[in-house]
């Protein structure tokens, strides 16, 4: 087992896609409303990660074992609002298949993002429910900022900034 970090290429669309939908499904079952959980199928996230490729703003980066994709992350160059940090980048998204977690791909991730996108201060969000990604960040150097926000998901839904 040989972990190694990537950019996205169109070989990999297809399965970082499938991914996606898996890890989507993995962290938010029973958390958000089952329609929204249901949204990210396969061919949505295909959609998503075709146009996030060709997006100049967006690092799209892969987790490769045995030349299968096990996870991902997303970088913005410029954060989005309401983050007003014009020194920071934006981590937009991190997702290990369960299986794979703490195997060092998330933290691999993180570090080839930071030079993939070349700037070593990231701004995150973290659903509230998620204690197991925000222990993560924490363990790797993440300090959260004091900010959250609430996105509308049915239920509204708390997110803690890093």
């Amino acid at each position: 087992m040989t972990i190694r970090i990537a950019p996205i290429e169109p070989r990999w669309f297809e399965e970082k896609a499938r991914v996606q939908s898996r890890t989507w499904r993995e962290l938010n079952q029973g958390h958000i409303p089952q329609e929204i959980v249901d949204a990210i199928t396969p061919q949505f996230a295909l959609k998503i990660t075709e146009a996030h490729a060709k997006d100049p703003n967006q690092v799209v980066l892969v987790a490769i074992d045995d030349d299968h994709v096990i996870g991902f992350a997303e970088l913005l160059r410029t954060p989005r609002p309401p983050v007003n940090r014009p020194e920071a980048a934006e981590l937009a998204s991190l997702y290990v298949l369960a299986d794979r977690h703490r195997q060092g791909a998330g933290r691999m991730l993180v570090e080839a993002g930071k030079q993939a996108i070349g700037n070593d201060r990231l701004a995150l969000w973290v659903a509230g429910f998620n204690d197991n990604a925000q222990d993560f960040y924490r363990h790797i150097g993440f300090h959260e900022t004091g900010r959250t926000q609430t996105e509308d998901m049915g239920p509204e839904l708390e997110m803690i900034n890093y």
